[in-house]
């Protein structure tokens, strides 16, 4: 199992079954012998503050920290679910250190872009989602061989926690990917493809708008589009008016995201725009387990 799916799972059993019981089933299904991410951390001691466990909540958080090293943005540490150890002089001196660690990686953030060559004659670059970073990305799409098609992935300057990057709703994100595409306009490809995942796909659609880009096609999975209904007809125009393609993939459980897309839908249609729209039954969060299957397919 996926550390994504594992977090997901427990996401589920805090509304089934209370906080304790998901604390319970997150700690009996980690891997032992795998580096856990920090989002993995702060699942762990929010869980355990809100079980009533702080002695167990301090401890996840030092091990976090202080032995691994990590760090997160000074808003984590304004969570209500820690409320219940926000005064003891443990967390204290965690949420110190993790600020001094967090303002010396903002010094340093940078996208990062692998694109180096052209191998192929046509692009595919994906977009991560929030908490993620280009080894997530690479992971879910190691595996997918598209004929003629090289997968390249762009990385987010905007900091989440160690090692993890997010998309920010009102971030610079699509000035990030609009220097990336002008990178790809200068190596020269047939056809130019973006695939980004939740925050990913916000990032491509608002980049669209604001910067002018224009890929060939867009594949938009999970998408979080937080847009007012102007926005959205705003955004459905630019794609016309610029002949993009767009295909959009989001489970029927994802609470969040599928009222967006059921309004990009409603949005295209009233504007004549064609899009294909694909909704998974019992999927939540997360990318279709058959990934490959929709990419091949529309590519």
């Amino acid at each position: 199992m996926t550390e994504t799916k594992l977090l997901d799972n427990t996401l589920e059993r805090i509304d089934e079954t209370g906080t304790r019981k998901a604390y319970e089933y997150l700690k009996a299904h980690l891997n032992k012998d795998e580096d856990w991410s920090s989002q993995v951390y702060n699942f762990l001691y929010c869980l355990a503050a809100t079980s009533d466990l702080p002695d167990e909540a301090l401890t996840w958080l030092e091990e976090a920290i202080i032995e691994k090293g990590q760090w997160y943005r000074p808003e984590v540490f304004e969570d209500e679910d820690l409320d219940h150890i926000r005064n003891e002089e443990r967390f204290q001196l965690c949420e110190k250190t993790s600020k001094k660690r967090y303002e010396d990686a903002l010094k340093e953030a940078s996208t990062e872009f692998t694109l180096k060559e052209r191998l192929e004659d046509n692009l595919l670059v994906v977009l991560h989602g929030n908490q993620q970073n280009n080894d997530i990305s690479r992971a879910l799409w190691r595996d997918i061989s598209i004929e003629d098609y090289q997968v390249e992935y762009l990385q987010s300057k905007e900091l989440d926690s160690y090692n993890l990057y997010r998309w920010n709703d009102d971030g610079n994100g699509p000035k990030q990917l609009a220097s990336a595409m002008k990178k790809t306009d200068d190596i020269g490809f047939d056809n130019k493809v973006l695939a980004g995942f939740s925050a990913g796909c916000n990032t491509i659609l608002r980049a669209i708008v604001e910067e002018k880009i224009v890929p060939d096609k867009l594949l938009l999975f999970s998408p979080w589009i937080p847009v007012s209904e102007a926005s959205m007809t705003q955004i459905i125009e630019s794609l016309k008016e610029s002949v993009v393609e767009v295909m959009i993939v989001c489970g029927e459980l994802d609470e969040d995201c599928l009222p967006l897309c059921k309004l990009f839908e409603e949005k295209a249609n009233e504007l004549d725009y064609e899009c294909t729209i694909r909704y998974i039954q019992g999927l939540g969060h997360e990318y279709p387990e058959d990934l490959s299957t929709y990419t091949e397919a529309y590519l």
